[in-house]
């Protein structure tokens, strides 16, 4: 049987691009030293909107471009920015190619710039030599133009370079893996080694030379077999070629997080515990710091809104409810209560919705901006929750008339972190009431994604992310 009809290459899609194959091919082959090139022209980009937004903005300020005030916040904000910029992961590849993900790291990055310089200003005691109208023009027009550059490049990666830049996968199957299944997002070509009659062969050249060629361009190369020793051998030959390549098993509904050993034997990690010691250090430190710089600013907001509280209906200014909190224990949860006192839900059977009764004026408008999480901040200082993780429930919060542990099999695994003030779900805008499975089940889903993937930058992240939807459509 001829090798065509085995060795399936997913067509050109020339609505996407102008390219002719040949010259995608030859981007593919040159793919990582274009990947090098976009990631450091990424950077230099930054850094000459910098300076570019340094220049506008002492120009703006001063007439001139040869301002003081230029060469120290340039000093500062870019090295700054770029080391931020590296520790978001703004640079690799995936970010690039994808908006959303590169204008938040961006952005991040840049509000960590803006904040570092301005506490070095205050902390050198040099504040005073800064033109602060000049500063804020430079930050305007750095936010503005990286924005704009950032679209543009995901544009320009996407209609022009996606062959290049996007990750190619090779299969090598027995036929439990079709043209079909495998779909045309990633996967580059499919070989059926049954039907073109590819016996592994370590001590023959060309079956090597015939491997090589197939999987030069290739990011992945995934072996789907289904018998045990061609899986044994493909593996041997893959290791012997020096490629990247993975084994496609079946472990029926059992999803390993990480493979570690024991004895010598590979074993496949299960389920994932609470942090180490160390990690919960840092996460406690990084906590305890940041709440005690917030406490000074939301104190007196937390304060007023207490007072408006009392003085609008009766009852208590906050609302304390047990919640499910680390390791499934239950804590007591502060809040600004929002509605009448003799409608409280306190086992939380009921989740508010649009125009609900139960809510007072003012409470509606602490829930839409979120100020009625604010004592939750006393939370974070005690201990029971911390800034980033996920949100905290009440026991008896349902969706479609069951409890949340009732519909989501992995549901109590939320806990084996902290709950947070902000979470991971909460910025991509998975917050309001829980009317239908699917909305508990996003954000369960979302929560363990964090919990398995958890690191300091991913908590000042999302933080940095939070500011831009503390007012939300479904806040009610």
């Amino acid at each position: 049987m001829s090798e065509a009809k085995t060795f399936v290459e997913y067509p050109f899609d020339r609505s996407r691009s102008f390219y002719f194959p040949r010259t995608r091919d030859r981007l593919i082959r040159y793919r990582h030293l274009i990947r090098f090139g976009l990631m450091s022209g990424a950077m230099v980009a930054d850094l000459l909107i910098i300076v570019a937004a340094g220049m506008l903005g002492a120009t703006l300020r001063q007439g001139a471009i040869d301002s003081d005030n230029l060469v120290q916040s340039i000093g500062v904000l870019a090295p700054t920015y770029v080391l931020a910029a590296i520790a978001l992961g703004t640079y690799r590849m995936a970010t690039l190619r994808s908006l959303p993900r590169s204008l938040s790291t961006t952005i991040a990055a840049l509000v960590i710039a803006v904040a570092f310089g301005m506490c070095a200003a205050f902390a050198l005691q040099v504040g005073a030599r800064f033109s602060r109208l000049e500063t804020g023009y430079t930050i305007l027009f750095a936010f503005g133009m990286i924005t704009i550059a950032r679209s543009f490049g995901v544009l320009l990666i996407r209609r022009l370079l996606r062959f290049a830049v996007d990750p190619t996968v090779v299969v090598f199957t027995d036929g439990t893996i079709s043209q079909r299944r495998t779909g045309r997002t990633s996967v580059r070509s499919v070989v059926n080694v049954r039907a073109s009659g590819m016996e592994v062969s370590l001590a023959d050249p060309a079956f090597l030379n015939r491997v090589a060629g197939i999987v030069r361009d290739a990011d992945r190369v995934v072996i789907a077999v289904e018998d045990v020793e061609q899986r044994r051998k493909w593996a041997e030959a893959m290791r012997v070629s020096g490629f990247d390549a993975e084994i496609l098993a079946d472990l029926g509904d059992i999803e390993p997080l990480a493979i570690s050993r024991w004895q010598g034997r590979p074993t496949l990690v299960i389920s994932r515990g609470p942090l180490n010691l160390g990690e919960r250090m840092v996460k406690r430190a990084f906590d305890l710091g940041v709440t005690l710089l917030l406490l000074p600013i939301f104190g007196p907001i937390i304060a007023l809104f207490a007072v408006l509280v009392k003085l609008e209906s009766p009852g208590p200014a906050f609302f304390v409810q047990d919640r499910v909190g680390r390791n499934n224990r239950t804590y007591r949860c502060f809040k600004l209560r929002t509605m009448r006192n003799d409608m409280l839900d306190m086992s939380g059977n009921v989740s508010a919705g649009r125009s609900d009764a139960r809510i007072t004026r003012l409470g509606g408008l602490m829930r839409k901006t979120s100020i009625d999480e604010l004592p939750q901040l006393f939370n974070v200082v005690m201990g029971d929750m911390s800034l980033v993780g996920p949100r905290p429930h009440a026991l008896g919060s349902r969706a479609e008339g069951a409890l949340f542990w009732e519909l989501v099999p992995d549901y109590w695994s939320r806990h084996a972190m902290k709950p947070g003030v902000t979470g991971l779900a909460q910025v991509r805008g998975l917050r309001g009431a829980t009317h239908c499975r699917s909305d508990i089940e996003d954000r369960v889903a979302a929560d363990l994604e964090y919990i398995n993937g958890w690191s300091i930058w991913q908590d000042l992240k999302i933080l940095v992310q939070t500011i831009a939807v503390t007012v939300h459509r479904n806040a009610y």
